[in-house]
């Protein structure tokens, strides 16, 4: 285990007692809080771990309470934030043994933003649009993933004023989150106690949305189903409207969670949590710098963001998680992954020799993934490294293993809940057995002590005809690995 992980781990879990009982305090009348006949006790054997979860807040200026703390009886805009997580847990999602806290660190500091749309609705206002991302969107999760890309744990929550149309009017959506997404665990969320859309109540109980948009970012889909029919949560029947998951026609007694869910909710996307068992795992989230201006059609070739785990220590695997700004079309996209395992540039060969438009010195192995038939095809290769040239090797999924998974945009309002597919990841796991194998070496350092060199890169043919390259990041990465 890593120096002083027993004392953060032991600190953390002090703080977010110290947290929780504040929060659960009786406030001043009129203030949000989580009441004690409110909260509530899990329903998951007694033996079960706490998970913990961390948030991390953006916020735009112009959003009532970020202006003006003492609304929601706050004396800053941190409290505001972190109390408002607080309540959506301690209310909500102790129920499958999730504390639901803040960022502790060097870079625990909330991000607070101007709108980068101004030319329609008021400042804070964020244009939405239930069956597509929008632009805006897209120019305010960019900022908010720079500023917290250093701490790879945790879900992304961003605070707006009001969703608003196209055309200016108020939009009936409370809140968004992009569902099945490993490199983009986000959610959106108003102020809805200032701006209560036509749903009453519950519509006007920021906590209660922000618990049910966690859910989504967890892995749950709508527990009740969009027009009657489940997705993951079919073990409920869709009738019921009590559940935290519920969507159209849930109330603001819609809370209660199942263990089917809790089990999705805790094991889904467990590098979100606070890693208490985890001490031998590291991450690496790298975000693509590039500035390109894709097509839409062409949006599978825009790199988004690489996250890199490195499982070899606990669980064998070295795993790469590559997302893209788009959906997979029906052309061919290839996705290389060019590693450089010892990072030095003597050993190995250069990568122009296989990926055109790459210049990486001393990669030992490279992974290709062929993307076509928009998604419905693909194939993966590992090239080793050889004297002059790369070698090819096809290998069995115990080795080498590709996943595809489709990544959805929920959008919970009054009027309906429904969900739609907005972007594309690919996950790639490559086994201990494969890296000593196909290296150049007998033995591989796999704490990575010396660094292991990393680039992805995406090529393919746009729209138009024209062959297109994007890299991430546009200069080849060092990650250095976590030594026990």
């Amino acid at each position: 285990m890593i120096r002083n992980t027993f004392w953060i781990i032991r600190s953390w879990i002090c703080a977010m007692a110290i947290l929780l009982t504040n929060n659960c305090g009786t406030p001043s009348p009129g203030c949000p809080h989580c009441a004690e006949d409110l909260q509530l006790s899990s329903i998951l054997p007694g033996d079960t771990p706490f998970n913990s979860l961390e948030m991390k807040w953006c916020a735009l200026n112009g959003v009532p309470s970020v202006e003006d703390p003492s609304l929601v009886c706050e004396d800053n805009v941190e409290e505001v934030l972190l109390n408002r997580h607080l309540r959506a847990g301690t209310c909500n999602w102790t129920q499958c043994k999730i504390l639901v806290g803040t960022i502790f660190g060097p870079t625990a500091n909330y991000g607070l933003f101007d709108d980068p749309n101004l030319s329609i609705g008021a400042p804070g206002d964020l244009v939405v649009n239930n069956t597509s991302l929008t632009q805006e969107m897209e120019e305010l999760a960019n900022p908010c993933d720079n500023h917290w890309n250093m701490q790879p744990n945790g879900i992304t929550a961003i605070a707006i004023r009001e969703f608003i149309n196209t055309d200016g009017t108020d939009s009936p959506i409370n809140g968004i989150a992009f569902a099945n997404s490993g490199t983009r665990p986000f959610l959106f969320i108003g102020d809805l106690e200032f701006f209560p859309s036509t749903g009453g109540a519950l519509h006007s109980n920021t906590e209660r949305v922000l618990a049910h948009e966690l859910g989504h970012v967890l892995g749950l889909c709508h527990a009740n189903g969009d027009e009657g029919v489940a997705c993951n949560s079919g073990f409920l029947d869709f009738n019921t409207f009590d559940n935290l998951m519920s969507g159209a026609g849930s109330s603001v007694n819609s809370r209660t969670l199942e263990v089917e869910q809790c089990d999705i909710a805790r094991t889904r996307y467990p590098h979100l949590f606070f890693p208490h068992d985890r001490t031998y795992t590291s991450i690496a989230s790298i975000l693509d710098e590039g500035g390109e201006n894709y097509a839409p059609a062409d949006k599978s070739i825009d790199l988004y963001k690489t996250l890199v785990f490195n499982h070899l220590p606990e669980k064998g695997h070295l795993e790469v998680l590559i997302g893209t700004n788009g959906l997979f079309n029906e052309r061919k996209t290839d996705y290389w992954v060019l590693l450089d395992v010892d990072n030095k540039v003597s050993t190995g060969l250069n990568s122009h020799q296989i990926v055109s438009g790459s210049n990486q010195e001393g990669v030992d192995m490279v992974v290709k993934v062929e993307v076509s038939n928009n998604g419905n095809g693909s194939n993966n290769t590992l090239y080793k490294a050889g004297a002059n040239e790369f070698e090819p090797h096809s290998l069995p999924p115990q080795l080498l293993k590709t996943v595809l998974e489709t990544s959805e945009m929920y959008v919970s309002s009054p009027e309906e809940c429904s969900s739609i597919p907005v972007f594309q990841e690919i996950g790639i796991k490559l086994s201990r057995e494969a890296l000593m194998r196909y290296s150049l070496f007998r033995e591989v350092d796999f704490s990575f002590s010396n660094g292991l060199k990393v680039q992805t890169i995406a090529a393919g043919t746009a729209a138009d005809g024209t062959e297109v390259v994007d890299k991430c990041p546009e200069l080849p990465r060092i990650i250095f690995g976590q030594k026990p």
